[in-house]
């Protein structure tokens, strides 16, 4: 079984827009031998934008995944992987473990250079967030304590 992100990390986007990954994630990377290409995809959840980072190989499966869509018309799933290439782009990892936010994404999700951020691991994906924005999110109470307590019991 592959690793998976977990865990968070509030970091601050350099004076040149460039992320470090945690090392955590970088082991993750590293182990799972997803190389050094990732994709940066733009996301909203609940109207606030951030963004998706994935390993390439990751993304390509999913990108697989849409031809395998039952139910979906060959115009849906062209309309679906239109949309999701639309606002991503390729990202190399140096050997710091750093990355540039692409700047068109960098002005969607509002994660620009010297701005305060978590990176947010999720599963398969990992997510970047403006700092205050997800503050914002968490505020609006979207996920029901009562839902995260059944979760553990």
């Amino acid at each position: 079984m592959r690793g998976k992100f977990y865990g968070n990390k509030a970091i601050t986007i350099d004076s040149g827009g460039r992320v470090k990954l945690p090392s955590r994630y970088l082991k993750i990377i590293e182990k799972d031998f997803y190389g050094e290409e990732l994709v940066i995809a733009y996301r909203k959840s609940d109207g606030i934008g951030y963004l998706v980072i994935i390993p390439e190989r990751k993304w390509l499966e999913a990108l697989e995944k849409i031809n395998e869509m039952e139910g979906k018309s060959p115009v849906e799933k062209e309309r679906l992987r239109r949309i999701l290439n639309r606002n991503s782009d390729f990202v190399t990892l140096d050997k710091q473990g750093r990355f540039v936010i692409p700047k068109r994404l960098s002005e969607m999700a509002e994660v620009k250079s010297g701005d305060d951020a978590y990176l947010i691991g999720n599963g398969n994906f990992i997510e970047l967030w403006n700092a205050s924005k997800f503050d914002e999110y968490e505020e609006k109470g979207i996920v029901d304590d009562e839902l995260i307590a059944g979760i553990f019991n």
